[in-house]
């Protein structure tokens, strides 16, 4: 996939149509879903990026959210991707299409409309506007979507939207022991480090022993 940029269109994995913007005070809801969702569990899937087991308690809440998206948006972006699910009306009758089908003129009388799921977010963070080093976070797939490339669009969204910042170094905060997504995460070009911090997060309570480690990531190395 080429570089994906806030505000567009993408044809992601399998041709599946997505959209990345910003989120808004309106996303409350869907989002902190999603969040939890992703790293708590949704029940009649079996997401292999879950904390589920390790952590008790919401990821994230209304509050949090809302704390955030009201950090200075040069320090802090939140962001989104959206599957884009086009309807086909045929006299008052309609039909999903997938997003690489093309619509074609009939003596019917026709039209698309567009349909619009939040399955995925993500945030940066960095301390100051000098900061060349910023936080990649919070990134979370509706698990019905995982194994579809959102992830991965997502970090690269990411990715772009610190560049514009003019941060060299992205930088992960990955629970130890979750060594699938260690290795996800190597595979997109992450270095993991040396660097440990405590697990002291709000509102969540380790089941086990457990610390983040580092992933570090230079942005300006192609």
């Amino acid at each position: 996939m080429s570089e994906v940029i806030l505000g567009t269109e993408i044809i992601g994995k399998n041709g599946i149509k997505l959209f990345t913007r910003l989120i808004d005070f309106n996303d409350t809801d869907k989002i902190v879903e999603i969040v939890n969702w992703a790293y708590r569990g949704k029940e009649g899937t079996f997401p292999w990026a879950t904390e589920k087991g390790l952590v008790t308690g919401p990821r994230i809440t209304p509050e949090m959210l809302h704390s955030d998206l009201n950090t200075d948006s040069k320090l802090m972006k939140l962001m989104l991707i959206e599957h884009i699910i086009e309807e086909k009306t045929i006299d008052g009758a309609s039909e999903a299409l997938e997003a690489t089908t093309t619509t074609t003129t009939t003596a019917n009388t026709q039209s698309v409309n567009q349909k619009r799921l939040i399955v995925g977010c993500v945030k940066i963070e960095r301390e100051s506007l000098e900061s060349k080093e910023a936080v990649i976070g919070m990134l979370s797939v509706d698990p019905s979507y995982q194994s579809s490339g959102i992830g991965s669009t997502l970090i690269k969204l990411a990715e772009k939207e610190c560049g514009d910042w003019g941060v060299t170094e992205a930088h992960l905060h990955v629970v130890h022991v979750r060594h699938t997504l260690i290795n996800w995460y190597n595979k997109l070009g992450y270095i993991t480090t040396e660097t440990t911090f405590p697990f002291e997060v709000e509102r969540n309570v380790a089941l086990e022993n457990i610390h983040f480690v580092l992933l570090v990531k230079n942005l300006l190395s192609k």
